[in-house]
């Protein structure tokens, strides 16, 4: 909820509401304002890398929630990351 009304401290929450003198740009990229919104999905500096790796632990773990709900096990034998059961397969990046 806290991040939902932009009150968690970043350099915007000081600067609007705690009425900090402080520059409200991003410390990371300085373009934008300092907003979980900004820090979340728009910060060209974190998309480089991190809103990869994010994404990229997302799905792993979709993945293993799909093969575990549907009683599909990990193959853990091959190189590639494939749930084997019979006639299901799920085939996904780990």
């Amino acid at each position: 909820m806290t991040a939902q009304n932009q009150a968690l401290q970043t350099k915007y929450y000081a600067t609007k509401v705690l009425n900090t003198e402080i520059d409200s740009k991003c410390r990371l990229c300085q373009q934008s304002d300092e907003t979980v919104d900004h820090i979340i999905s728009a910060c060209p500096i974190l998309a480089k890398e991190q809103y990869i790796k994010r994404h990229d632990r997302v799905c792993a773990q979709l993945h293993f929630n799909i093969c575990k709900e549907t009683g599909v096990q990990l193959d853990k034998n091959t190189g590639m990351n494939m749930c084997q059961n019979g006639q299901k397969q799920v085939k996904g990046a780990r």
